[in-house]
């Protein structure tokens, strides 16, 4: 075999480095404490729930998710004593989609409560035909629930998912022709934390319909709509859940949707830090903290990297947004992000091959060259 000179290993470490530089540079740690800071400041109550209106435990939850991303446990965000953890600890449900986005923050969580009765309630809810709610997105939010608390998921749930993708790549609300990208990127994640591989027909003609919807630099509801947060959100782990980020033409509407979804956030006032939306910035808002901070809903736990939470302004008062009824209900050290059938993360591995080139490289350099100390 062919010995690789010192300065191909070099090349290659430097390459393999930059790809890794690159990926750590995508995060957006001020939007997401911008984010967090508007969410605690304005829409905690003080019962420690999120909003006022709407589902309350759903947006609770989703915020719980983004304070693991941003490394922070529950029981950091609070209004006078009473903090998320408490309020999510006590929360019950019997709606399939809030009780999968429940068991999601739990399973995110150490101190938002036990996850045992919540598995209870979606396995009963589980259907013959492998439907767990009576809408796609409930189905994909129970599955992506059970699989963050490391529970299996039957074919026949998959199955299900499967036979409702319609002709054009993407899935509904409803499970009918009227496809929409939020349903989709959710429906694409559970389909991976599953087990399915990112080369499945299914996962790639649903990357296909999320092409389709791509505009002006960002994610659309739906093919000739404008781009908007939520769709740029759910988009944006569904991405990162199949690792697509790889492909370059991944990475740039990774990285577009990205600033597209920073430019929605408010600069200033009351709502700064809220994403912009003409019908709620609560819904809008709620994912936004993971979004930014690159983790989809196929990962659990805290995050190893901590971003630290915003003091509230002095001005800061509560005005909750409720969020509209007839939407869908959507998504210091510690311990390593647990991954549920996301691909691997192969940055840190390649971090490390990437010095033992560089290593090997000083190594077969001749030590006429090497640094006096």
């Amino acid at each position: 075999m062919k010995r690789l000179t010192s300065a191909t290993l070099t090349t290659i470490a430097v390459l393999v480095l930059a790809s890794v530089t690159a990926s750590a540079q995508n995060r957006l740690p001020n939007n997401a404490q911008r984010a967090l800071q508007w969410l605690q400041c304005t829409q905690q109550q003080s019962n420690g729930q999120i909003g006022s209106g709407g589902n309350p435990i759903a947006r609770s939850s989703e915020v719980a998710f983004g304070l693991a991303a941003a490394g922070q446990d529950a029981t950091a965000m609070k209004t006078g004593g009473v903090s998320l953890a408490d309020y999510l600890k006590t929360a019950v449900s019997t709606d399939v989609g809030t009780n999968g986005e429940l068991l999601i923050a739990r399973a995110s969580q150490p101190h938002a409560g036990p996850t045992a009765a919540v598995i209870t309630q979606l396995e009963a809810a589980k259907g013959s035909n492998g439907e767990y709610g009576g809408d796609l997105y409930s189905d994909a939010l129970a599955i992506l629930g059970l699989r963050a608390a490391n529970q299996a998921v039957g074919q026949d749930a998959v199955t299900f998912l499967k036979d409702h993708q319609q002709p054009d790549g993407g899935w509904g609300f409803g499970g009918d022709q009227y496809t929409d990208s939020n349903t989709t990127a959710l429906v694409i994640q559970a389909l991976l934390s599953a087990g399915l591989p990112s080369a499945d027909g299914a996962v790639t003609h649903g990357f296909a319909y999320l092409q389709s919807v791509f505009v002006q630099g960002g994610f659309a509801d739906t093919p000739g709509a404008a781009p908007d947060g939520n769709s740029d959100e759910l988009a944006i782990q569904a991405i990162l859940a199949a690792n697509q980020e790889v492909d370059q033409t991944w990475r740039s509407k990774l990285d577009q949707a990205l600033a597209h979804l920073a430019g929605l956030q408010v600069d200033s006032g009351v709502d700064a830090g809220a994403i912009s939306n003409p019908y709620s910035k609560l819904f809008a808002t709620t994912f936004a903290p993971a979004a930014f901070l690159l983790r989809p809903l196929t990962s659990s736990g805290i995050a190893e990297t901590a971003t630290s939470l915003l003091a509230c302004p002095v001005s800061s008062t509560a005005t909750p947004t409720p969020r509209p009824a007839p939407t869908p209900t959507p998504v210091v050290t510690t311990a390593k992000l647990a991954q549920t059938g996301a691909a691997d993360d192969i940055r840190p591995p390649l971090a490390g091959l990437a010095l033992l080139l560089l290593g090997t490289g000083v190594l077969m350099r001749p030590r006429r060259r090497a640094p006096r100390r």
